[in-house]
C-alpha cells in the first residue's frame, strides 16, 4: 500500500513537473515577444525620426532655392547675402545640355549627367535632391521656367520673352553639416536603445532561468528531506525485523530438511537484498565524503573486474596509473553500481561490450568512462536518471546512480550518462587529480 501511495505520489509529481515546464516556456515565449515587439517599435520610431529630419531637410532646401530665385529676380540683394544666410556653396544656372550659364560659388562646370542617377525626385516640386554623405552637402537641381539673360538690371527672365527650346537649370549645393550630425545622433541612440533593451531581455531571461533553476533544486531538497524521514521510517521499521528474520533462516538451515534449504536460500538472498538496500538509503543520506585518501584509480577499478562475470576490456592508450582523493569504500560502491548497470543494460541474447577507459581530458581533471552496447537511454527519462528510487529496471531498486553522484559531487567530480555512437550508453565520471604519494 505504501509503494502504490509512493508510485502515485511520483505520478502526480511528474505531472506536475512536466504541466511546469510547459508553463516555463508560455513565459518565456511570452517574454520574447514583449521584447522582440519593443525592439521593432524602435526601430519603426527610428525610421520615423529620420524620415521627419529627411523632411525638415526638404524643407530647408526649398526655402533655399526660393530665396536664391527672388535674389536672381532682384538684383538689389546680393546672391552672395542669401548664400551666406543659407549656408549655400555654390549656385549654377545650366542649360538644358548641362552648359554653365551662371556661376556664384563652388559649382560644377558643366552639370554631369551621373549626378541626376544619384538623386530622388520630388514630385510636388519637379526637383531632384540628394546628400553626399562623404562631404555633408546637400546637391539641389531644379527646372526653371524662366531663362538666363546676363544683364545688369535682372539674370533670370520669363522663357516666352527668349527665344529658348528647353528651360534652364538651378543647381544649388548647400552646407548639410547639421542633418549628417543629426543623423549621426539618431543612428546611435538607436543603437544604445536596442543594445540597452537587448540586454535587459538576456538578463530577465537569464533571472528567469536561474529561478527556475533554483525552484527545480528546491524541489530536488524538498524530496531529499522527504526521503530522509522515509529512510529513518525504513531503518526503524523494516530493519530491526530483517535482523530477526536473517538469525531465524540461520536456524532454520541448520534444523530444515535438505529439499527445503533451497527455498530457504532464496529467502535469505532476498532478505540481504533488503537489508543491502536499507544500508544504501542510509549511505546515500550520511556524509557522502567519507574518509577521502590518495588511491590509485586504474588499480582500484580493474580490482573490480573480477566481480563480474563476463569479460570487461580496458581501452588502449588509457592510463596505466592516475591518482585522486577518494574514499575507498565510496570509490568501489561508484564504480561497482556503475559497471553493473552497464552489464544489465545488454540485451537478452547478445554478447556485453563493456569497455572502460581512464584519460586526462584536463590539466588536473581526470575523465572515466564506463561503455557499453545496451539498450540506452530514453530521452524523457534522461532528465530523472538521478531522482532517487527512479529506475526502469524491473527489479532495480533506483538508489544506485542518486548515491554515487553524491558521492562524486562530494569528493569535488561529476558524473553524466551520454548516448553513445553507434549504441549504447557512456557513463563519464570527473574527478581531480592528485600527484602520487
Amino acid at each position: 500500500m505504501e509503494r502504490e501511495k509512493n508510485r502515485r505520489g511520483g505520478r502526480i509529481f511528474d505531472f506536475l513537473v512536466r504541466r511546469s515546464s510547459k508553463f516555463s516556456l508560455l513565459v518565456e515565449v511570452m517574454i520574447s515577444i514583449c521584447f522582440l515587439s519593443v525592439i521593432a517599435l524602435m526601430i519603426v520610431l527610428s525610421f520615423s525620426f529620420v524620415s521627419l529630419a529627411e523632411l525638415e531637410m526638404e524643407n530647408s532646401t526649398e526655402r533655399a532655392f526660393n530665396a536664391v530665385l527672388m535674389a536672381l529676380r532682384d538684383s538689389d540683394r546680393p546672391i552672395e547675402t542669401v548664400m551666406d544666410e543659407y549656408d549655400i556653396y555654390g549656385v549654377g544656372i545650366y542649360s538644358a545640355s548641362g552648359n554653365l550659364l551662371f556661376s556664384a560659388g563652388d559649382v560644377y562646370p558643366r552639370l554631369p549627367v551621373n549626378l541626376f542617377s544619384s538623386m530622388e525626385s520630388n514630385r510636388v516640386t519637379s526637383s531632384l535632391l540628394s546628400f553626399d554623405e562623404r562631404r555633408d552637402v546637400f546637391e539641389y537641381v531644379r527646372a526653371s521656367s524662366q531663362a538666363v539673360i546676363p544683364t545688369s538690371e535682372s539674370i533670370l527672365l520669363p522663357i516666352s520673352t527668349v527665344s529658348l527650346s528647353y528651360p534652364n537649370i538651378i543647381y544649388l549645393s548647400i552646407d548639410a553639416s547639421s542633418y549628417s550630425q543629426q543623423l549621426v545622433r539618431l543612428r546611435i541612440i538607436s543603437a544604445i536603445l536596442i543594445l540597452v533593451t537587448l540586454l535587459i531581455y538576456i538578463l530577465v531571461f537569464f533571472i528567469y532561468r536561474q529561478n527556475r533553476k533554483y525552484k527545480a533544486l528546491l524541489v530536488r531538497q524538498e524530496s531529499l528531506v522527504s526521503l530522509g524521514q522515509a529512510a529513518r521510517t525504513l531503518t526503524h521499521e523494516i530493519k530491526n525485523p530483517l535482523s530477526a528474520i536473517t538469525i531465524q533462516l540461520a536456524l532454520l538451515k541448520r534444523t530444515a530438511p535438505k529439499e527445503n534449504l533451497e527455498d530457504i536460500y532464496t529467502m535469505e538472498y532476498e532478505t540481504k537484498r533488503l537489508i543491502g538496500l536499507t544500508d544504501k538509503v542510509s549511505d546515500f543520506l550520511r556524509n557522502p565524503l567519507g574518509k577521502p585518501v590518495s588511491l590509485d584509480v586504474v588499480k582500484s577499478i580493474k580490482a573490480l573486474f573480477p566481480l563480474f562475470k563476463d569479460d570487461i576490456i580496458y581501452e588502449e592508450g588509457s592510463l596505466e596509473s592516475a591518482y585522486t582523493r577518494f574514499d575507498p569504500d565510496r570509490f568501489r560502491s561508484v564504480f561497482e553500481n556503475v559497471i553493473k548497470n552497464a552489464f544489465e543494460a545488454t540485451r537478452e541474447g547478445e554478447k556485453s561490450d563493456v569497455r572502460v577507459s581512464v584519460k586526462r581530458s584536463k590539466k588536473g581533471v581526470l575523465e572515466i568512462a564506463v561503455k557499453d552496447r545496451g539498450v540506452g537511454i530514453d530521452p524523457k527519462d534522461q532528465k530523472k536518471i538521478f531522482d532517487p528510487f527512479f529506475t526502469t529496471k524491473i527489479h532495480g531498486s533506483g538508489i544506485g546512480l542518486s548515491i554515487s553522484m553524491q558521492f562524486v559531487k562530494a569528493a569535488g567530480g561529476d558524473l553524466v550518462l551520454l548516448r553513445r555512437n553507434g549504441g549504447g550508453t557512456s557513463v563519464i565520471v570527473t574527478l581531480r587529480e592528485e600527484d602520487e604519494r
